[in-house]
């Protein structure tokens, strides 16, 4: 099960740039424990994983829509969690 200790920083905008200048990037405990709940109940939620030589993260869940852009950053453990949860990768 995918748990706040799994997550690095979640991200909210617009479509397009995610530099910052279109959402907010977010590194508290309350907003990646609802992003969490939020993401995991939606059905359009996929998976994107990369290679990092550290723990900062390794992968992401993430939501697009035609308005909005929702991306919850992974470590490695939250990665695996998220596939044992039935999430599917990115094709």
């Amino acid at each position: 099960m995918l748990k706040v200790e799994h997550t690095v920083r979640s991200y909210s905008g617009k479509p397009g740039c995610m530099c910052g200048c279109m959402g907010t990037y977010n590194e508290s405990a309350r907003v990646r424990k609802m992003a969490i709940t939020q993401m995991t109940k939606d059905p359009e939620v996929r998976l994107q994983t990369w290679d990092h030589n550290d723990d900062s993260d390794a992968g992401c869940l993430y939501i697009r829509t035609e308005t909005r852009n929702r991306v919850l950053y992974l470590t490695r453990e939250g990665v695996d969690a998220a596939l044992a949860q039935g999430i599917t990768e990115k094709d």
